[in-house]
């Protein structure tokens, strides 16, 4: 039972707002999900799934680091920042393009994947200096528009009675587009005069994209790694027991560091970074726990009712959902410290090692395989605890208090 106190700490917590808000998106997302899950085949669902997963992995990968940096300074958003920007985003669009195309995906699929990258990296920027401005309703509007424009997609899939994979994903990318121009208009409008020429810390951007890069494939990775090594219909399976339960995960993980990333940025004092954290980690903690009992009763009702049992989601298949779903909670902490507190040193050495566990979880992905479908999600879970665990240990200098530095401070 949590005491008034407990209840109290958690209503004033500052993750609070977006951890609703990503959890109102994660909702939708799973909602979506499942009814593309029961109308689609398992083929064309499995399609949709992988298209997906590109899709979400472009979004943060073509922002190149560019977002990050915006969350950490200032920077003028003009036109000439809008051409590194969609420069930069259309890069990675077209070499995710050609992943697709690996995947024999086909031509409009693939465009649809370029698209939706180029579109969303660009869209990440303008969301990231809103929240540097602690504008966060506004910019968690943006960054969540696209799992409510996936509501709108099931929808029209219903009512018009496709069967296709193409019509959802032809209105997502739709979606991108838009959001991105919603995010950078109001920016532009601010600069009346032209803006000053700046230069982009390229070194810092790039930095920051690779710590987070590795993260994000991290994110996509079962997706990406599933149709190689088990039968099509196994990623099928996946994409509708990720959309029931990874969803929590998914919201916490990405609603931990939205709020506590700025404010450890502001912190002044040793202290009020280590109160902050312990805050925020008793209310996620509370959160995760009690979510994950929830997911383990409602799980095979849902299999059974809302899915009519298309799918089948064995106790081991959700247990591995779950193991792995909280070691995804503990890289957003991970995500907050590295991004908010390290230096170039410790961002260059957290971001070899990020990639050294998204090579350790497509190892241990394969071998995993041998145990099927729950065999992978372990494989790719290793990954995330080791890129979590190094992450902690090489920022935890800027949490260790100075003898002179009380331990009492409040948050700013």
């Amino acid at each position: 039972m949590l005491s008034a106190t407990g209840i109290r700490r958690m209503l004033r917590s500052p993750t609070l707002m977006p951890v609703l808000v990503f959890a109102a998106s994660g909702t939708a997302f799973a909602l979506a999900n499942l009814v593309l899950a029961r109308r689609l085949s398992q083929e064309e669902y499995a399609v949709f799934t992988l298209v997906l997963a590109l899709m979400n992995l472009g979004s943060p990968l073509a922002a190149m680091g560019i977002d990050a940096v915006a969350v950490r300074r200032p920077l003028e958003f003009g036109p000439g920042l809008l051409g590194r920007v969609l420069l930069a985003a259309l890069t990675v669009g077209l070499g995710l393009g050609l992943v697709g195309a690996a995947y024999d995906l086909d031509p409009l699929s693939v465009a649809m994947v370029v698209a939706a990258s180029t579109a969303g990296g660009a869209m990440l920027v303008p969301a990231a200096e809103y929240q540097r401005r602690h504008e966060f309703a506004r910019s968690l509007a943006l960054v969540h528009s696209p799992n409510l424009v996936l509501v709108l997609a099931a929808v029209l899939a219903v009512a018009f009675g496709t069967r296709a994979a193409r019509t959802p994903l032809l209105v997502l990318s739709a979606g991108f587009a838009l959001s991105a121009v919603a995010g950078w208009l109001p920016l532009l409008r601010e600069r009346r005069d032209p803006p000053a020429a700046q230069r982009l810390p390229w070194g810092e951007a790039l930095s920051l994209f690779g710590t987070n890069a590795s993260g994000t494939l991290l994110t996509q990775l079962d997706r990406l790694i599933v149709p190689q090594v088990l039968p099509l219909s196994a990623l099928a399976t996946y994409g509708a027991l990720s959309a029931v339960v990874g969803s929590l995960f998914r919201v916490l993980q990405r609603g931990v560091g939205y709020a506590l990333l700025p404010r450890l940025r502001a912190a002044s004092t040793i202290a009020q970074r280590r109160r902050l954290i312990a805050v925020e980690a008793w209310v996620v903690g509370a959160v995760a726990v009690g979510g994950s009992l929830l997911l383990w009763i409602l799980t095979p009702l849902v299999e059974r009712w809302l899915l009519a049992g298309k799918y089948e989601f064995p106790p081991s298949l959700i247990l591995a959902a779950i193991a792995v779903g909280l070691a995804k909670i503990l890289t957003g902490f991970s995500r907050a410290t590295v991004t908010a507190l390290a230096d170039h040193r410790e961002l260059a050495l957290v971001n070899v090692s990020g990639w050294i566990s998204v090579a350790l979880s497509v190892g241990a992905a394969v071998v995993g395989a041998r145990w099927g479908l729950a065999g992978v999600i372990y494989g790719v879970g290793l990954g995330w605890l080791m890129r979590a665990v190094i992450a902690l240990a090489v920022t935890s200098r800027h949490l260790r208090l100075r003898p002179a530095e009380p331990a009492g401070a409040s948050p700013p």
